[in-house]
């Protein structure tokens, strides 16, 4: 079972990263890698649908989801609004979860793709009933990071 769950964090860790990749041209790589890593300022939430139901978080501090928007909308990170902050995790986390989607489809870990929503504010706490697994890591470049969570 570690092993399906190590394949799992290598799944998402490699869809957030190629994901931000694609849409900003910004390169991070894996920082580490925890079991239950905290929310920052910003998270963006998908609830996974299938025989394996789940959620996956993307969770980055605000400064760090300006510059990611920035680069996605071509606006100078000063004009970045509440809304492209928002609407950036959202569409983060539904790019990441579409890429990982397609990487699980031939497992017991498919899902169906949901809507996607914000959560803001430190110190958030998620609270699922009947979850026993989850798999998470960091992903940054000296200069901004990005958490990622799924949880089972």
């Amino acid at each position: 079972m570690m092993e399906m769950f190590d394949d799992l964090n290598l799944v998402y860790s490699e869809a957030l990263t190629e994901v931000i990749a694609t849409v900003t041209g910004i390169h991070l790589n894996t920082e580490s890698r925890e079991n239950d890593s905290g929310f920052d300022d910003v998270t963006g939430v998908m609830i996974l649908k299938g025989k394996k139901s789940g959620l996956l978080s993307v969770s980055a501090k605000t400064a760090d989801v300006i510059v990611l928007c920035s680069n996605i909308i071509g606006v100078p990170e000063k004009d970045v609004t509440d809304d492209d902050i928002d609407d950036t995790m959202c569409e983060l986390v539904n790019m990441t979860a579409g890429s990982a989607k397609q990487r699980l489809s031939d497992s017991e870990y498919f899902f169906n793709l949901t809507q996607p929503f914000v959560i803001k504010g430190k110190d958030v706490t998620i609270v699922t009933k009947s979850i026993t697994n989850v798999v998470a890591c960091t992903l940054g470049n000296g200069d901004i990071s990005v958490k990622i969570k799924a949880i089972y």
